[in-house]
């Protein structure tokens, strides 16, 4: 039985375990006078003598364990069942198991034989570039004194498949061996063995029922899966699942955006030829109906009027429908600084604000919308406060940060403030964020705090601008 696992049966089997043990041979009472099964007998415990491959002494063993000497436990009963149970959630160990040494009187004396998992010394790759290989130890914490359980095993060789596969090695297999290190007591060393084999290439993508968009716009949409061609230069053809799934989802959007709401892809087959390492993808497209936009009408706003609001949608009555750019006029998840609806009230201080659009009526071809609107409260910056600067001088941050306490909230504030500090030219742009604390809507605050890396200049500041899109 493997180790790993020896603890789990002990802990199903401790109770009959110790009724045998104990009433069987150590009581050696008569069967009459013998306690039921479901019954335990009380005692005090003595002493925990602590053996087996330890580091630790028997106090902290013994402590982890959540035992005491002197303190009333039942055998059997819950006190060893969950001390075995503790031990085994720390993941420090392959062995736990509890015998009776003696028993004088009222007292308990318990061995426990416990074996520490082996620590790792040395991990080696095959199979791949020596440029992925720090990379892959990062991501799998797979560093030196790092404690090998099955857990370790299989969380990065899952980890390692899938980045390949990711990145359309479809067909990734990773074995890993453990094998005990000679030459250090109780480690061992990791052989991790990949095989990404060839990427997946997409041999063909048939679609059926499209009449109203043609192949060549449906094929465009899927922007990540192409079909094997040798004039794609820059994407060329790969199969990868989630990216697939996504081009299901553009497929979609781009029907939407020529007015066909009910649009959907019915049906999706891939069919993988192994002798051949390609695949086939058959699609079946239900394109549904053409709309327009209908009537759009605003409720619930006080600060902007209809005319203003509607001059910021940029929707009007008998246009043709398109629900992307619906999404996009109330709120652009992809552009942070975007003219949108959410952006023109939380530019002006409605952080608390937010924005609907709900359809109300379907006429024949036509499609009546309410915008719907909570303004909320005003709020104001509270607490400004920068993190992660250990070089820097605060006074230099601060001077470029545009958001002051007391002011009146501003999304456009923010975004400024992070690109700002990102060309300075002492952090890393991409790792900058800015963190909203102590959303408070019933005072109308917010703190915000600024966490900087010091790595230096860089091209880009997308993530830390991104940071506050979606607000």
């Amino acid at each position: 039985m493997n180790k790993l696992n020896k603890f789990l049966v002990l802990n199903k089997n401790i109770l009959l375990f110790f009724t045998i043990l104990i009433f069987g041979s150590i009581n050696q009472t008569k069967a009459q006078d013998r306690i039921p099964f479901d019954q335990g007998v009380s005692y005090i415990l003595a002493q925990i003598k602590v053996s087996g491959k330890v580091t630790y002494n028997e106090q902290t063993i013994t402590t982890f364990a959540g035992l005491e000497k002197g303190q009333r436990i039942t055998v059997p009963g819950e006190e060893i069942s969950n001390a075995v149970k503790k031990l085994g959630k720390l993941g420090l160990f392959s062995d736990i198991d509890f015998y009776t040494n003696k028993i004088t009187g009222d007292s308990i004396y318990l061995d426990l034989i416990i074996n520490e998992l082996p620590k790792l010394s040395e991990v080696k790759f095959n199979g791949i570039k020596k440029s992925k290989i720090e990379g892959l130890i990062k991501d799998n914490g797979l560093t030196k004194g790092k404690i090998v359980n099955e857990n370790l095993i299989t969380t990065s060789k899952n980890y390692i498949e899938n980045k390949y596969k990711k990145d359309g090695f479809y067909n990734t297999k990773v074995n890993i061996n453990v094998l005990a290190d000679s030459t250090n007591a109780n480690q061992v060393k990791m052989l991790v063995n990949i095989d990404k084999g060839n990427k997946v290439k997409v041999k063909s993508i048939t679609i059926e029922g499209n009449q109203k968009i043609s192949d060549a716009k449906v094929l465009k949409a899927m922007k990540n899966t192409k079909k094997q061609n040798p004039f794609h230069v820059f994407k060329a053809s790969k199969y990868i699942k989630e990216k697939y799934k996504e081009d299901l989802d553009n497929i979609v959007k781009k029907y939407k955006e020529k007015g066909y709401r009910d649009a959907r892809v019915v049906s999706d087959t891939v069919i993988y030829d192994k002798n051949s390492n390609k695949i086939a993808i058959q699609l079946k497209i239900e394109e549904g109906n053409k709309y327009y936009f209908g009537n759009i009408k605003f409720l619930g706003n006080t600060i902007y009027s209809d005319r203003g609001l509607s001059s910021v949608l940029g929707i009007k009555k008998g246009d043709v429908y398109n629900g992307v750019l619906l999404e996009k006029r109330i709120q652009d998840k992809s552009k942070p600084d975007a003219e949108d609806l959410t952006n023109l009230y939380q530019n002006n201080g409605y952080l608390f604000s937010s924005i609907n659009a709900v359809e109300t009526k379907t006429a024949n071809d036509s499609i009546d919308f309410e915008i719907r609107i909570l303004e909320g409260p005003l709020a104001y910056f509270n607490k400004i406060t920068v993190v992660g600067n250990d070089k820097t001088n605060d006074a230099v941050i601060y001077r470029e940060i545009r958001t002051k306490p007391g002011q009146k909230y501003s999304k456009d504030d923010v975004v400024r403030s992070v690109r700002e500090l990102g060309a300075l030219g002492f952090f890393d742009p991409e790792a900058l964020e800015p963190k909203f604390k102590n959303v408070d809507a019933a005072a109308g605050t917010v703190d915000i705090e600024y966490n900087v890396v010091e790595k230096g200049s860089s091209q880009s500041n997308y993530k830390g601008v991104m940071a506050v899109a979606d607000l």
